[in-house]
């Protein structure tokens, strides 16, 4: 295309309407076509804006140079996934913890695998190698069917270095450190587990069982050990399993955290006789506990009894002393094999109380009691269970003569002696050894 022939270049200023009532003015250089006789636009430029409901203009602020009013020293780059992931574990030492505890190519391959894993959502291992061309990882080489089945097998058989990164973890938390407790059973197919077992199955698909137990950092939220268990194994030995590992690990001083299905007194009674601290839900339905309730009721709702973090609560502590009871396996210290031992140890009991909680749960108590009352009025004989329980527990039925109207009632001292149930927020218990812990 050939260059126009022009005449003199012509300053000038445009204005354009924008719909929010704004105007803004260019500056434009035009000139004549001779040949064409048109004139065209040679340059544009934004001089400013006049705002809606004024008449001066708002200058246009000047473009930075290039490098001006950037940090000294600073740069920008694109990352990814793979960036971040190869950050997290360089920053929370699993990196440095997996090649410690493994030779260096089985380390790469499992570090290159686990962050397969985050990065896809958890796809198969098959899919693995062609994800690999787009997304750099410690392990250079293509991790094919045989690469990544060899790695469980020698990992499989390596527990010394399945041990040594445990260890490594632990090493993390320093002293007096907090460890979560948690126990998952999950069902299989496979025959070739050597855990797998007809035991307690959440799904209830009738498949085996195999219990998967895990320690977690409270404080960073990072697991720290792991182990399997036949699925029939039954909880107080799962505690002596972990208690066990506990020991291996050398952590000192542990505070162990566990949810409310550990509460019963063989797992606390475990915990006691090793001398470790623990933290557990309890079912405050347990009589001792129902005591130590009944104790607190009065100052519990107290001001001085508010958390400070959370009006909304109130909590109180209690500081008793417990028995337990185990059966001798071995003569010792003058106690025969087969004898009954008591021993006894200080518990911190934590009580938890909100007011607005326990005006809706006896909201909701009052509103299925009156639906039940209605329905056993209307002659309804087919109740659940648990309704059963309730109406033969907070109901009362009688009829005057022979065929007369049924008359329903409530049993109002069974119902006052719920709702002492009721108000109860969270209740847990600690064994303290003479330290008292937040619950």
């Amino acid at each position: 295309m050939s260059k126009p022939i022009t005449g003199k270049n012509h300053v000038g200023e445009r204005r354009e309407k924008r719909p929010n009532g704004d105007i803004y003015v260019y500056e434009r250089i035009t000139a004549y076509n001779e040949k064409t006789r048109k004139t065209y636009t040679v340059s544009q430029k934004l001089k400013g804006k006049i705002k809606s409901g004024t008449q001066k203009i708002v200058p246009t602020r000047p473009k930075k140079r290039k490098g001006e009013g950037s940090i000294p020293g600073a740069t920008r780059q694109h990352t990814g996934l793979t960036d971040i992931l190869e950050w997290v574990g360089k920053a929370s030492g699993i990196d440095d913890d997996v090649y410690a505890s493994f030779s260096e190519g089985d380390a790469a391959k499992i570090l290159s695998i686990a962050r397969y894993w985050i990065g896809s959502g958890g796809n198969t291992l098959p899919r693995l190698e062609s994800w690999q061309v787009m997304h750099p990882l410690p392990y250079h080489e293509g991790i094919t069917e045989d690469v990544y089945g060899n790695l469980f097998k020698n990992v499989g058989r390596n527990e010394e270095g399945v041990q040594r990164y445990f260890s490594a973890r632990a090493e993390h938390l320093g002293k007096s450190p907090v460890v979560a407790f948690d126990s998952t059973t999950i069902s299989t197919y496979s025959e070739n587990q050597s855990e797998a077992r007809q035991g307690f199955n959440k799904a209830q698909d009738g498949l085996n069982t195999i219990k998967l137990l895990t320690l977690y950092s409270v404080k960073s939220g990072e697991p720290i050990a792991f182990s399997k268990q036949p699925g029939n194994v039954p909880d107080v030995i799962s505690i002596e399993n972990t208690l066990t590992q506990l020991k291996c690990l050398h952590l000192e001083k542990p505070l162990v955290v566990t949810d409310n299905g550990y509460y019963s007194q063989k797992n606390m009674m475990e915990f006691s006789l090793r001398n470790v601290k623990f933290l557990t839900l309890v079912d405050p339905n347990i009589t001792w506990i129902r005591e130590t309730v009944d104790a607190l009721r009065p100052s519990i709702a107290s001001m001085s009894s508010t958390c400070p973090f959370d009006p909304s609560i109130c909590g109180a502590t209690s500081c008793l002393t417990h028995q337990f009871s185990k059966v001798r396996q071995r003569s010792r210290n003058g106690t025969a094999a087969g004898e009954k031992e008591t021993f006894s140890r200080r518990l911190y009991v934590h009580i938890y109380y909100s007011p607005d909680n326990e005006a809706k749960k006896e909201l909701a108590f009052r509103k299925d009691l009156l639906d039940l009352k209605m329905l056993v009025e209307e002659n309804t004989t087919e109740f659940t269970e648990s309704a059963q329980r309730k109406i033969d527990k907070y109901l009362t039925s009688s009829r005057k003569g022979r065929g007369g109207q049924l008359k329903v009632g409530f049993n109002d001292e069974a119902i006052a002696e719920a709702k002492k149930i009721l108000w109860l927020f969270r209740p847990c218990q600690q064994s303290g050894y003479g330290h008292i812990y937040s619950a």
